[in-house]
């Protein structure tokens, strides 16, 4: 009886590992499954016996990690374990729009990212097609996320 209550612990605490990752509930949780077939195999009459254990313990353990893992990628309901992209009140990093089509200098290689020059300001960007040297006069066309895209003043593209 024992070694079932083991086995239910510990299957219990690996499933709060997923949760809570440490490694603490994990790998008590192992020990915990290990020692209840152990003490299984101790009391037990049959060979079958102790062979139907370890699959049931397998088989259980199987299961829970793939249940697991599936309430985590669900994340159903405001508690969900990973946060939303689109939190009220906060907007993630973005571009500034005001260099749009403005004129400035590659102040590194942009290889393709690099730092520019617009306005005397320095500030992170992307290079459209291909690398920009150092020096180059380019031209800012838009963003991504928090970077400006740009291309060399001389390319029409």
């Amino acid at each position: 009886m024992i070694s079932y209550l083991l086995l239910a612990v510990g299957l219990l605490m690996i499933f709060f590992e997923f949760f809570l990752p440490g490694g603490i509930m994990g790998l008590a949780g192992s020990v915990l499954i290990i020692v209840s077939i152990v003490l299984f195999a101790i009391h037990a009459e049959s060979l079958w016996a102790i062979i139907l254990f370890v699959i049931v313990a397998l088989v259980l353990l199987g299961a829970l990690v793939q249940f697991a893992l599936w309430r985590i990628r669900s994340g159903r309901g405001p508690k969900s374990f990973f946060l939303h992209t689109d939190q009220e009140g906060y907007v993630a990093s973005t571009f500034a729009k005001e260099f749009i089509g403005k004129e400035g200098e590659a102040i590194s290689d942009l290889k393709p990212a690099g730092h520019i020059l617009v306005e005397g300001k320095r500030l992170q960007a992307v290079a459209k097609m291909g690398y920009i040297y150092k020096g180059t006069k380019i031209i800012v066309i838009g963003g991504e996320g928090a970077h400006l895209v740009v291309k060399t003043k001389e390319n029409k593209i």
